[in-house]
This record gives C-alpha cells, structure tokens and sequence, in this order.
C-alpha cells in the first residue's frame, strides 16, 4: 500500500528501501542456492 503525500513522504522511500532488499535477498539466496552444488561438485572431482 502506497499512500502519497507530504505527510507521507517518507513512506514512499521506505516502501522502495523494501523492495530494494527484498529483491537482493531473493538474488542472495538464488546466487547460494545455485553456488553450493557447484563447489560441491568441485571439491568431490579434484
């Protein structure tokens, strides 16, 4: 929910703060997720 207006203002920048970490936090977890099993691979064949 966005609400617009002076009063709220800082509403705005909070809501896109959010996204902001909501979003690297899915690309944290894919990046860890698709990372682990090719270490792994790795460290199993050397």
């Amino acid at each position: 929910m966005t609400v617009h207006g002076k009063k709220f203002a800082i509403g705005d920048h909070a809501q896109s703060m959010h996204d902001v970490l909501l979003v690297a936090s899915f690309a944290i977890w894919a990046m860890l997720l698709g990372f682990a099993p090719v270490m792994t691979y790795r460290l199993l064949v050397s």
